[in-house]
Protein backbone atom coordinates (compact mmCIF):
# COMPACT_ATOMS: atom_id res chain seq x y z
CA UNK A 1 0.00 0.00 0.00
CA UNK A 2 1.16 3.57 -0.41
CA UNK A 3 2.15 5.48 3.06
CA UNK A 4 4.21 7.98 4.03
CA UNK A 5 6.64 6.83 6.71
CA UNK A 6 10.47 7.83 7.74
CA UNK A 7 13.09 5.92 8.85
CA UNK A 8 15.10 8.45 10.85
CA UNK A 9 14.01 11.27 12.79
CA UNK A 10 14.42 14.93 11.56
CA UNK A 11 12.90 17.79 9.69
CA UNK A 12 10.51 17.30 7.03
CA UNK A 13 12.78 16.22 4.89
CA UNK A 14 12.89 12.82 6.30
CA UNK A 15 9.09 11.97 5.30
CA UNK A 16 8.88 8.98 2.45
CA UNK A 17 6.02 8.72 0.00
CA UNK A 18 6.33 5.07 -1.38
CA UNK A 19 5.09 1.14 -0.76
CA UNK A 20 4.73 -0.38 2.76
CA UNK A 21 3.56 -3.64 3.98
CA UNK A 22 -0.27 -3.73 4.74
CA UNK A 23 -1.25 -4.46 8.48
CA UNK A 24 -3.16 -7.19 9.06
CA UNK A 25 -5.86 -6.98 11.45
CA UNK A 26 -5.45 -9.15 14.71
CA UNK A 27 -8.75 -10.23 16.85
CA UNK A 28 -10.49 -7.11 18.27
CA UNK A 29 -9.07 -4.92 15.36
CA UNK A 30 -10.55 -4.00 12.06
CA UNK A 31 -8.90 -3.14 8.60
CA UNK A 32 -10.20 0.20 7.28
CA UNK A 33 -9.47 1.24 3.85
CA UNK A 34 -9.17 5.20 4.31
CA UNK A 35 -10.68 7.76 2.69
CA UNK A 36 -9.46 10.64 5.37
CA UNK A 37 -6.62 11.20 7.86
CA UNK A 38 -5.56 14.17 9.88
CA UNK A 39 -2.56 16.30 10.88
CA UNK A 40 -1.86 16.39 14.63
CA UNK A 41 0.80 18.31 16.35
CA UNK A 42 1.88 15.11 17.68
CA UNK A 43 2.92 13.54 14.30
CA UNK A 44 5.46 16.62 14.07
CA UNK A 45 7.03 15.69 17.36
CA UNK A 46 7.34 12.00 16.57
CA UNK A 47 8.94 12.84 13.40
CA UNK A 48 11.27 15.23 15.14
CA UNK A 49 11.86 12.12 18.07
CA UNK A 50 10.55 14.22 20.76
CA UNK A 51 9.17 11.29 22.24
CA UNK A 52 11.96 9.21 21.80
CA UNK A 53 14.09 11.37 24.41
CA UNK A 54 14.33 9.90 28.04
CA UNK A 55 13.31 13.24 29.38
CA UNK A 56 9.70 13.19 27.59
CA UNK A 57 8.84 10.16 29.88
CA UNK A 58 6.17 8.80 27.23
CA UNK A 59 8.14 6.14 25.86
CA UNK A 60 8.98 6.41 21.66
CA UNK A 61 8.04 4.87 18.31
CA UNK A 62 9.80 2.07 16.68
CA UNK A 63 11.52 3.17 12.88
CA UNK A 64 10.18 3.10 10.40
CA UNK A 65 7.06 4.57 11.56
CA UNK A 66 4.04 5.21 9.94
CA UNK A 67 2.32 8.64 11.74
CA UNK A 68 -1.62 9.42 11.68
CA UNK A 69 -3.70 9.38 14.60
CA UNK A 70 -7.11 9.50 12.85
CA UNK A 71 -8.85 8.06 10.14
CA UNK A 72 -12.00 7.79 8.04
CA UNK A 73 -13.13 5.11 5.68
CA UNK A 74 -14.50 1.70 5.25
CA UNK A 75 -14.18 -1.68 7.45
CA UNK A 76 -12.47 -3.99 4.83
CA UNK A 77 -11.64 -6.95 6.78
CA UNK A 78 -11.96 -7.90 10.20
CA UNK A 79 -9.42 -9.32 12.93
CA UNK A 80 -12.02 -11.97 14.37
CA UNK A 81 -15.15 -13.76 13.48
CA UNK A 82 -17.46 -11.57 16.06
CA UNK A 83 -16.06 -8.60 14.26
CA UNK A 84 -17.44 -9.39 10.89
CA UNK A 85 -20.42 -7.34 11.44
CA UNK A 86 -18.01 -4.48 11.00
CA UNK A 87 -17.54 -5.10 7.18
CA UNK A 88 -18.43 -2.98 5.12
CA UNK A 89 -19.53 -0.43 7.71
CA UNK A 90 -17.87 3.31 7.52
CA UNK A 91 -16.29 4.68 10.61
CA UNK A 92 -14.51 6.98 12.57
CA UNK A 93 -10.90 5.66 13.99
CA UNK A 94 -8.69 6.35 16.64
CA UNK A 95 -4.76 5.03 16.04
CA UNK A 96 -2.88 6.11 18.33
CA UNK A 97 0.13 3.81 17.96
CA UNK A 98 -0.16 5.77 14.15
CA UNK A 99 -0.66 4.33 10.95
CA UNK A 100 -3.01 6.23 9.09
CA UNK A 101 -0.48 8.27 6.72
CA UNK A 102 -1.22 5.40 4.45
CA UNK A 103 -4.16 3.64 2.14
CA UNK A 104 -5.20 1.00 5.05
CA UNK A 105 -4.79 1.08 8.60
CA UNK A 106 -5.51 -1.34 11.36
CA UNK A 107 -7.46 0.31 14.20
CA UNK A 108 -9.00 -1.64 17.85
CA UNK A 109 -12.43 -1.85 17.21
CA UNK A 110 -13.70 -0.32 20.58
CA UNK A 111 -11.96 2.61 19.09
CA UNK A 112 -14.28 3.00 16.47
CA UNK A 113 -17.82 4.48 16.04
CA UNK A 114 -19.68 4.24 12.51
CA UNK A 115 -20.90 6.79 10.64
CA UNK A 116 -23.69 7.50 7.95
CA UNK A 117 -22.18 6.07 4.75
CA UNK A 118 -23.65 10.00 3.72
CA UNK A 119 -22.01 11.42 6.33
CA UNK A 120 -18.96 14.15 5.73
CA UNK A 121 -15.25 12.01 6.18
CA UNK A 122 -14.00 15.23 6.31
CA UNK A 123 -15.49 16.27 9.66
CA UNK A 124 -15.29 13.34 10.81
CA UNK A 125 -11.44 12.71 10.50
CA UNK A 126 -10.68 16.18 11.85
CA UNK A 127 -12.28 14.53 15.34
CA UNK A 128 -10.60 11.61 17.22
CA UNK A 129 -7.30 13.04 18.45
CA UNK A 130 -8.02 16.58 19.17
CA UNK A 131 -11.58 15.78 19.54
CA UNK A 132 -10.72 13.56 22.09
CA UNK A 133 -8.76 15.83 23.66
CA UNK A 134 -10.74 18.54 24.21
CA UNK A 135 -13.66 16.48 25.23
CA UNK A 136 -11.31 14.66 28.14
CA UNK A 137 -10.01 18.04 29.02
CA UNK A 138 -13.49 19.08 29.99
CA UNK A 139 -14.62 16.21 31.38
CA UNK A 140 -12.14 14.27 32.80
CA UNK A 141 -9.35 16.19 33.80
CA UNK A 142 -11.90 18.72 35.31
CA UNK A 143 -15.78 18.68 34.75
CA UNK A 144 -16.83 21.94 33.54
CA UNK A 145 -20.15 22.98 35.64
CA UNK A 146 -22.88 24.97 33.71
CA UNK A 147 -22.03 28.65 34.14
CA UNK A 148 -18.80 28.77 34.54
CA UNK A 149 -15.69 30.37 32.74
CA UNK A 150 -13.58 29.20 30.32
CA UNK A 151 -10.42 29.94 28.71
CA UNK A 152 -9.07 28.45 26.10
CA UNK A 153 -5.57 29.15 24.92
CA UNK A 154 -4.21 28.69 21.66
CA UNK A 155 -8.47 28.41 20.65
CA UNK A 156 -7.44 28.51 16.79
CA UNK A 157 -5.64 25.22 16.64
CA UNK A 158 -7.27 21.80 15.99
CA UNK A 159 -7.90 20.58 20.13
CA UNK A 160 -8.24 24.80 21.18
CA UNK A 161 -11.66 25.48 18.57
CA UNK A 162 -13.18 21.91 19.58
CA UNK A 163 -12.68 23.02 23.27
CA UNK A 164 -14.41 26.26 22.25
CA UNK A 165 -17.14 24.33 21.61
CA UNK A 166 -17.24 21.38 23.60
CA UNK A 167 -16.95 23.99 26.21
CA UNK A 168 -20.76 26.04 25.20
CA UNK A 169 -22.11 22.39 24.11
CA UNK A 170 -21.46 21.30 28.10
CA UNK A 171 -23.46 24.53 29.56
CA UNK A 172 -19.87 26.40 30.15
CA UNK A 173 -20.60 30.46 30.36
CA UNK A 174 -18.37 32.77 29.68
CA UNK A 175 -15.67 31.18 27.24
CA UNK A 176 -12.91 33.08 25.69
CA UNK A 177 -10.37 31.93 23.32
CA UNK A 178 -6.60 33.47 22.35
CA UNK A 179 -4.57 33.69 19.51
CA UNK A 180 -1.94 35.71 17.74
CA UNK A 181 -3.16 37.03 14.72
CA UNK A 182 -6.31 39.01 13.63
CA UNK A 183 -7.34 36.49 11.15
CA UNK A 184 -7.18 33.48 13.76
CA UNK A 185 -9.14 36.15 16.63
CA UNK A 186 -12.15 36.39 13.87
CA UNK A 187 -12.11 32.81 13.59
CA UNK A 188 -12.59 32.17 17.26
CA UNK A 189 -15.46 34.51 17.79
CA UNK A 190 -16.91 32.66 14.13
CA UNK A 191 -17.01 29.37 16.52
CA UNK A 192 -19.33 31.24 19.18
CA UNK A 193 -16.99 32.03 22.21
CA UNK A 194 -17.83 35.34 23.83
CA UNK A 195 -14.48 36.78 23.42
CA UNK A 196 -11.02 36.59 21.69
CA UNK A 197 -8.23 37.96 23.01
CA UNK A 198 -4.48 38.56 21.32
CA UNK A 199 -1.57 36.62 23.77
CA UNK A 200 0.87 38.58 22.35
CA UNK A 201 -0.10 42.05 23.93
CA UNK A 202 1.74 42.54 26.97
CA UNK A 203 -1.70 43.40 28.77
CA UNK A 204 -3.75 40.48 27.47
CA UNK A 205 -4.65 39.07 30.68
CA UNK A 206 -6.25 42.46 31.63
CA UNK A 207 -8.85 41.79 28.93
CA UNK A 208 -9.60 38.45 30.42
CA UNK A 209 -10.62 39.85 33.91
CA UNK A 210 -12.44 42.64 32.22
CA UNK A 211 -14.28 39.79 30.54
CA UNK A 212 -14.71 38.22 34.06
CA UNK A 213 -15.85 41.05 35.99
CA UNK A 214 -12.41 41.28 37.42
CA UNK A 215 -12.55 37.27 39.10
CA UNK A 216 -10.48 35.61 36.44
CA UNK A 217 -11.41 32.27 34.95
CA UNK A 218 -12.66 29.02 36.42
CA UNK A 219 -11.23 26.98 33.82
CA UNK A 220 -8.07 27.67 31.77
CA UNK A 221 -6.57 25.24 29.13
CA UNK A 222 -2.84 26.22 28.74
CA UNK A 223 -1.19 24.55 25.39
CA UNK A 224 1.19 27.37 24.97
CA UNK A 225 4.15 27.39 27.48
CA UNK A 226 6.93 30.09 27.85
CA UNK A 227 6.07 33.20 29.33
CA UNK A 228 2.40 32.26 28.88
CA UNK A 229 2.67 29.40 31.54
CA UNK A 230 3.52 31.86 34.62
CA UNK A 231 1.14 34.91 32.96
CA UNK A 232 -1.70 32.39 33.35
CA UNK A 233 -2.25 32.91 36.76
CA UNK A 234 -2.92 36.47 36.65
CA UNK A 235 -6.60 35.74 35.70
CA UNK A 236 -7.22 31.78 36.93
CA UNK A 237 -10.24 32.65 39.66
CA UNK A 238 -9.93 31.78 43.33
CA UNK A 239 -10.66 27.71 42.89
CA UNK A 240 -9.34 27.58 39.37
CA UNK A 241 -8.34 24.50 37.67
CA UNK A 242 -5.37 25.13 35.47
CA UNK A 243 -4.90 22.29 32.89
CA UNK A 244 -1.63 21.84 30.76
CA UNK A 245 -1.95 19.78 27.56
CA UNK A 246 0.68 21.31 25.14
CA UNK A 247 3.97 23.97 25.22
CA UNK A 248 4.54 25.17 21.79
CA UNK A 249 6.68 27.69 22.84
CA UNK A 250 8.66 25.23 25.14
CA UNK A 251 8.44 24.03 29.13
CA UNK A 252 9.19 27.55 30.69
CA UNK A 253 10.86 28.38 33.90
CA UNK A 254 10.56 25.63 37.12
CA UNK A 255 7.58 26.05 38.60
CA UNK A 256 7.03 26.54 42.47
CA UNK A 257 3.60 24.03 43.10
CA UNK A 258 3.04 26.07 46.71
CA UNK A 259 1.76 28.91 44.82
CA UNK A 260 -1.42 27.41 44.11
CA UNK A 261 -2.25 27.07 47.92
CA UNK A 262 -3.12 31.32 47.71
CA UNK A 263 -5.78 31.16 46.08
CA UNK A 264 -6.84 27.34 46.33
CA UNK A 265 -5.94 26.55 42.46
CA UNK A 266 -5.06 22.95 41.49
CA UNK A 267 -3.31 22.41 38.57
CA UNK A 268 -3.74 19.19 35.79
CA UNK A 269 -1.82 17.78 32.96
CA UNK A 270 -3.36 15.74 30.11
CA UNK A 271 -1.59 13.20 27.86
CA UNK A 272 -4.31 11.52 25.39
CA UNK A 273 -2.61 8.24 25.33
CA UNK A 274 -2.53 7.68 29.41
CA UNK A 275 -6.37 7.68 28.45
CA UNK A 276 -6.23 4.10 26.68
CA UNK A 277 -6.07 2.46 30.39
CA UNK A 278 -9.82 3.83 30.71
CA UNK A 279 -11.50 2.62 27.24
CA UNK A 280 -14.71 3.55 28.49
CA UNK A 281 -13.80 6.77 28.90
CA UNK A 282 -12.39 7.11 25.45
CA UNK A 283 -15.25 5.54 23.50
CA UNK A 284 -17.41 7.68 25.35
CA UNK A 285 -15.69 10.47 24.38
CA UNK A 286 -16.02 9.03 20.68
CA UNK A 287 -19.66 8.68 20.65
CA UNK A 288 -20.09 12.39 21.98
CA UNK A 289 -17.82 13.66 19.08
CA UNK A 290 -20.19 11.58 16.30
CA UNK A 291 -23.33 12.53 18.01
CA UNK A 292 -22.86 16.07 18.75
CA UNK A 293 -21.56 16.21 14.92
CA UNK A 294 -24.39 14.58 13.21
CA UNK A 295 -26.49 16.82 15.13
CA UNK A 296 -24.72 19.81 13.96
CA UNK A 297 -23.61 21.24 17.44
CA UNK A 298 -19.89 20.66 16.94
CA UNK A 299 -18.60 22.06 13.65
CA UNK A 300 -15.10 20.97 12.89
CA UNK A 301 -12.63 23.34 11.07
CA UNK A 302 -11.25 21.85 7.88
CA UNK A 303 -8.19 24.31 7.00
CA UNK A 304 -6.90 22.76 4.40
CA UNK A 305 -7.44 18.78 2.18
CA UNK A 306 -3.64 17.92 0.93
CA UNK A 307 -3.25 14.66 -1.29
CA UNK A 308 -1.04 12.21 0.94
CA UNK A 309 1.90 12.51 -1.14
CA UNK A 310 1.76 16.47 -0.06
CA UNK A 311 1.85 15.34 4.13
CA UNK A 312 5.59 17.18 4.38
CA UNK A 313 3.76 20.19 2.91
CA UNK A 314 0.82 19.77 5.54
CA UNK A 315 3.39 19.35 8.38
CA UNK A 316 5.03 22.75 7.39
CA UNK A 317 2.01 24.52 7.45
CA UNK A 318 1.17 23.23 11.15
CA UNK A 319 4.75 23.98 12.08
CA UNK A 320 4.84 27.84 10.63
CA UNK A 321 1.42 28.14 12.24
CA UNK A 322 -0.27 29.06 8.94
CA UNK A 323 -4.14 27.32 9.63
CA UNK A 324 -6.70 27.69 11.61
CA UNK A 325 -8.48 24.06 12.20
CA UNK A 326 -7.35 20.89 10.91
CA UNK A 327 -5.32 19.80 7.87
CA UNK A 328 -6.94 16.49 6.35
CA UNK A 329 -5.25 14.21 3.99
CA UNK A 330 -6.67 12.91 0.99
CA UNK A 331 -5.95 8.84 0.68
CA UNK A 332 -7.82 8.46 -2.55
CA UNK A 333 -6.28 11.84 -4.14
CA UNK A 334 -2.47 10.65 -3.33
Amino acid sequence: MKAIYFEEFGTRDVLKFGEMPEPKPQPRQLLIEVERSSVNFVDIRERQGTYNRPETHVGGIELPHISGLQAVGKVIEAGSEEDKVWLGKKVVAYTPKGGSYAEKVVADTHLCVEIPESANADLFAALPNQGLTAYLLLTASTQVQPGESVLVQGASGGVGSLAVQIAKILGAGIVLGTASTTGKLDFIRSLGADGAIDYTREDWTKSVLESTGGRGVDVLLESIGGDIFEQNFECLAPFGRYIIFGSTRGPGQPFAPRRLMQKSQTMTGLYLPVFLTKPELIHAGMEFLVKTTLEGKLRPSIARVLPLSQTAEAHRLLEDREIQGTILLDTKNL
